[in-house]
């Protein structure tokens, strides 16, 4: 049985075009399931429902069919201006994330926004995470956020800086994982204020995505 409890988001062209050729694996950290209390209490499999299964897929369809302004895709939003450079139309939109991958690594809802993940649950979604990055093989990891990137387990990986010419560095840690390479950068989660910086980020994501 699969170790996965939020099914990933992956667009339709991650295993073929993907994003400029890139099989690109955009990485958060939890979900917050609204009626958390009533249908996942602990999300323990036995107890989750379809919509918990499903809740990554559709939030990020969402995003690409039906965006209109919502607060709560905001961070999505700030991601794709800063990959690509720019704003986008919503063809360019659903062109950028059905490209890419999205899941949550954190396996168990959380009781609130913003909350902290319990530090059971770190330990417990790892398994899913090795399950993913095996069955999918991205070429690339994006990690939204410091917290995230520190709690990822290491895996027997290597870590290494990405240093920018004037702008600084972040860290890089690149897992071997069926004897492939897959690199996975530190950023600043776009919700953040610093994580909002557009040209700043793009052009670490130019130099790690080589595109």
């Amino acid at each position: 049985m699969s170790n996965i409890n939020f099914r990933p988001w992956v667009g339709k062209n991650f295993l073929t075009t993907g994003y400029k050729g890139k099989k690109i694996l955009v990485l958060g950290e939890s979900h917050y399931c609204e009626g958390h209390e009533k249908y996942c209490p602990t999300c323990k499999r036995e107890n989750m429902q379809e919509s918990c299964f499903s809740m990554t897929e559709e939030v990020v369809n969402e995003l690409v069919s039906d965006y209109y302004g919502q607060g709560y895709l905001q961070c999505f939003v700030c991601f794709e201006r800063a990959v690509t450079g720019k704003e986008l139309s919503q063809k360019e939109r659903e062109e950028f994330w059905n490209g890419v991958m999205f899941y949550n690594y954190i396996q168990f809802s959380q009781t609130g926004p913003r909350t902290a993940p319990l530090p059971e649950h770190w330990g417990q979604s790892e398994l899913a995470f090795q399950e993913l990055l095996e069955q999918y093989m991205p070429d690339y990891i994006i990690v939204w956020g410091a917290r995230l990137y520190d709690g990822l387990p290491d895996l027997g990986g290597v870590g290494s800086k990405l240093t920018i010419d004037g702008l600084g560095s972040t860290d890089v840690w690149t897992y071997t994982i069926k004897g492939k390479q897959i690199p996975a950068l530190k950023v600043h989660h776009p919700s953040a204020p610093t994580g909002k910086k557009r040209d700043y980020w793009h052009q670490f994501y130019k130099a790690f995505l080589k595109v």
